[in-house]
């Protein structure tokens, strides 16, 4: 052995070439040679050609060249398939739920047996790098059929009574993975719907495929899966249609919503939610910046199986914002921009359904941000553009309200993490979110408060069904995925003859009520409680499960000894037959107090790492009360929608007057449970930004450091309250010294001010009058600020009974500080309205709101009108 001397290693390395690619374009390129490369619709489980019909071109996303054509469709061709579809979703429909999990399964089999084919298909005419399509993409796809699969086997609690929708179309814009695809069939077919795919014109050629799979070793009964193709004009002859049940969409613009929408949510079929968008990042201070900056990069050059549709907007904190941009350009740099059939390509072309994105990033420029791309060669032919990162940009620019599709990433800088909240929250046309800290608490908080279904800790394009794979809010993992392609036991079912509006109408068609008239609610009314609901549910809704639970018992009890207090029935009201209505509802409350206390996150394993499953409530949920059982419908619904979280709104027809005003009280009974008087400012995060030390600096050496300013001497020591009462004077100060200042120094102010804008909020006074004033120097200003912000720097800041300036005994003073105080009326406490709020029309719509002030983490709540106010400590 020692003859032949140690290995050459280094040798291997440095002549190390890739290896013969295992598959390539040729399973791809064999399929469309089999078809002529000349397709049709397929329908019914084969492949429709009807004659006279035009063509639509298919080209390779890489160089342009003609792949196949495929035929434009029109409404006859729509009606075939619709009918197809009705006719097979009779079957399917009454079909045993484990029957359908053996279908569903073989045609996951199916779809693995043909990955070769399928891959290299998107690589060609979507761009998708061959590498991820056969990989990440195909395990996801599989999991997405597999999961609903099982649930469909094992029949899932939650879901007794729902039925299939019927008909559901689903419209493709946009690019279009085969995970995105099997991410809306999956649940579909589970449910007992069959489906009409409606793809792009420019990309049919995936969910062709699909479909003809579909039938391989019988996978799917005829008429399951239906793809016609063509172009927009199709969706809007959906609406001639009424065997169609539900509209589903992937990547949907709202203009081609608008073009299948019917002018109310109760005509015509359902529609889903729109899924697709561009992913936000967050970057705090204690995040690993290297691994951060990896994973942006690589999710710029191939973006989230998912979420293909465009871009990727990082917001980082000030303290980070420069070394993670050095960091980024360096990884942007090294991306390969290439064939996507070749294994060693980070970005491929742009899909074809997809813009340029060079406008959003000309008019970024014009509006004086920088652009940075790195020097690459692009391949010749295709529409490939170079990795791109934009900073320098306003929180108005173009680039952050439009998502710029390719390898494009936005960097803005934030002050803190609230800051960043705020600002993905308004970002339109978000998709899904990620944060990026050590800090796991911080983490957490930040995640919890954006706006988002999906959110990533310290990773990107974790993605799976069983966590959770939507990224609006309100839409969860596992049985909810169901849900939205079923028929709940409470919603009147749809198809031909049972139109939604028409039930409506008779069940609230005006009706004698005893007693006089009753007027109708207008659009007004419905508005100002709709209102009303959602601005408390804000609160409500972050209220942690065991508290909703505590406050859903402490109403049941008070309806128990003040049920007197409502209203007495009279003769007409509709109770159902039920001789205890008030007393079914307290076991309601008391019942569903029970679940909402059980229930809670979960941790799932999925592949790639842990996902932190939370259930999250819906917002405002509108109730249409009608029906046979009105009473009986509304007490079905008001528990359970209240101890989820949500705020209520219904809607009662005249008949239900009498029982909707002695439901009246529940709302009231649960805001005297949870509101407490006292006065206090509490923050859901610390809005202190770390750069605030090198902007005092900067101050300081522009300034005369004896220059006086007046200052409080005679506060009292409060360990809870001292450092914000001394921000509060500080910030009086700095807003003097800006305005006397000249234009070179007050900027300098002006961004030292910014660090504790947040004081004012508190709306700090000196109801006595007691505080006195003596002059210091502004050095002893400024080293009094730092000290501040050091004590309040990385603590909650909750101060409840710190709003009123309490002093030490001493000489009271002859001119108030009054005048030295921020500027008064932004908030005390959650935002909102003072007291109880009960709106609706005149006998028709009541808000029964959950009406809970008590932010989620707030220690204390906006006191009642005409409730004594303590001047301690309000919890």
């Amino acid at each position: 052995m020692a003859a032949l001397g140690p290995p050459p290693v280094p040798a291997i390395f440095s002549t190390m070439e890739e290896g013969p690619r295992a598959v390539g374009a040729a399973p791809g390129e064999a399929w469309l040679e089999t078809h002529g490369r000349a397709l049709g619709h397929f329908v019914a489980g084969t492949w429709l050609k009807p004659p006279g019909r035009g063509t639509l071109e298919c080209r390779e996303a890489a160089t342009g060249r003609l792949l196949a054509t495929v035929l434009q469709g029109d409404e006859a061709d729509l009606a075939a398939a619709v009918e197809a579809a009705a006719a097979a979703a009779a079957k399917w429909g009454q079909l045993g739920g484990p029957q359908r999990a053996q279908h569903l399964q073989r045609l996951a089999a199916a779809l693995e047996r043909g990955a070769a084919g399928v891959g290299a298909v998107a690589a060609l005419s979507g761009g998708r790098p061959l590498a991820q399509a056969l990989g990440a993409d195909l395990e996801l796809g599989l999991r997405l059929l597999r999961v609903p699969a099982g649930w469909a086997q094992l029949g899932p609690p939650g879901l007794g009574g729902w039925a299939p929708l019927g008909v559901v179309a689903v419209l493709m814009s946009g690019p279009c993975s085969l995970a995105a695809l099997l991410w809306k069939l999956g649940p579909l077919l589970a449910m007992g719907n069959t489906a009409l795919v409606l793809p792009p014109a420019e990309a049919p050629l995936v969910p062709l495929l699909v479909a003809e799979l579909s039938r391989e070793g019988g996978a799917l009964p005829p008429g399951l899966l239906n793809v016609v193709t063509g172009t927009p004009h199709l969706r809007r002859a959906l609406r001639t249609y009424p065997h169609i049940a539900a509209v589903t969409f992937l990547g949907a613009h709202q203009k081609e919503m608008q073009d299948v929408a019917w002018g109310s949510p109760c005509r015509g079929p359902q529609l889903g939610v729109a899924r697709g968008g561009r992913v936000v990042v967050i970057v705090l201070d204690s995040a690993d910046l290297d691994s951060a900056a990896t994973a942006i990069a690589e999710s710029a050059g191939t973006p989230p199986a998912l979420f293909p549709w465009g871009g990727c907007v990082v917001l980082a904190q000030e303290g980070v914002v420069v070394p993670l941009g050095r960091r980024l350009r360096a990884r942007l740099g090294g991306l390969r921009v290439g064939d996507p059939l070749d294994p060693g390509t980070d970005v491929g072309p742009l899909p074809p359904t997809a813009a340029s994105p060079e406008g959003l990033v000309q008019a970024a420029r014009e509006e004086g941000a920088e652009v940075f791309q790195p020097p690459v060669t692009l391949p010749p032919g295709g529409r490939f553009y170079p990795p791109t990162l934009i900073t320098g940009v306003a929180p108005t620019s173009c680039c952050l309200r439009e998502p710029a599709p390719g390898p494009v990433l936005v960097l803005l800088p934030v002050r803190s993490a609230g800051e960043a909240v705020t600002v993905a929250s308004g970002l339109p046309h978000v998709a899904a979110g990620a944060v990026w800290a050590q800090d796991v608490t911080l983490a957490l908080d930040v995640a919890d408060r954006l706006p988002l279904g999906l959110v990533w800790l310290n990773a990107l394009n974790l993605l799976d069904p069983m966590a959770g794979c939507a990224g609006e809010a309100g839409a969860g993992a596992g049985l909810e995925a169901l849900r939205e392609f079923g028929c709940s036991p409470w919603e009147p079912p749809r198809g031909p003859g049972n139109s939604p509006e028409t039930l409506l109408d008779q069940e609230l068609s005006p009706e004698p009520v005893p007693g006089g008239p009753v007027v109708a609610p207008d659009s007004a009314d419905v508005a100002a409680a709709v209102e009303a609901a959602r601005r408390v549910a804000l609160g409500w809704g972050r209220l942690p499960g065991a508290a909703r639970a505590q406050v859903l018992r402490g109403a049941a009890a008070a309806l128990a000894r003040g049920g007197a207090l409502g209203p007495p029935r009279r003769d007409g009201d509709d109770d159902d037959g039920d001789d205890d209505g008030d007393g079914w509802l307290r076991a309601a409350l008391l019942r569903w107090a029970a679940h909402v206390e059980l229930m809670g996150g979960v941790v799932q394993e999925v592949p790639g790492g842990r996902a932190l499953v939370m259930r999250r409530p819906l917002g405002v949920v509108g109730v249409a009360w009608s029906g046979p059982r009105p009473l009986r419908r509304a007490l079905e619904l008001l528990p359970p929608a209240l101890a989820l979280g949500n705020g209520l709104v219904v809607v009662a027809p005249p008949s239900g007057v009498g029982p909707a005003l002695r439901l009246q009280q529940v709302p009231l009974l649960l805001l005297l449970a949870v509101s407490r008087p006292g006065g206090c400012c509490s923050f859901e995060f610390n809005p202190i930004s770390s750069t605030f030390r090198s902007h005092v600096d900067d101050l300081t050496s522009w300034l005369i450091l004896d220059y006086p300013v007046a200052m409080p001497s005679n506060l009292e020591t409060d360990s809870h309250c001292s450092d914000l009462w001394g921000l509060h004077f500080v910030a009086a100060a700095l807003r003097h010294m800006a305005g006397v200042a000249g234009v070179a120094l007050a900027p300098q102010i002006q961004a030292v001010a910014a660090h504790i804008t947040f004081v004012a909020e508190c709306r700090i006074h000196d109801p006595q009058g007691c505080v006195r004033l003596e002059m210091v120097n502004v050095s002893q200003l400024l080293g009094s600020l730092v000290q501040h912000l050091g004590g309040l720097q990385g603590r909650p800041l909750h101060f409840p009974g710190c709003a009123h300036l309490r002093c030490r005994p001493g000489p009271p003073l002859t001119t108030p500080a009054g005048q030295h105080e921020g500027t008064p009326g932004s908030r005390l406490g959650p935002p909102g309205i003072h007291g109880p709020v009960l709106l609706g029309g005149l006998g028709g719509a009541l808000a029964l709101a959950a009406v809970a002030w008590v932010l989620w983490r707030r220690p204390c709540a906006q006191p009642l009108q005409g409730t004594p106010v303590s001047e301690q400590d309000g919890t």
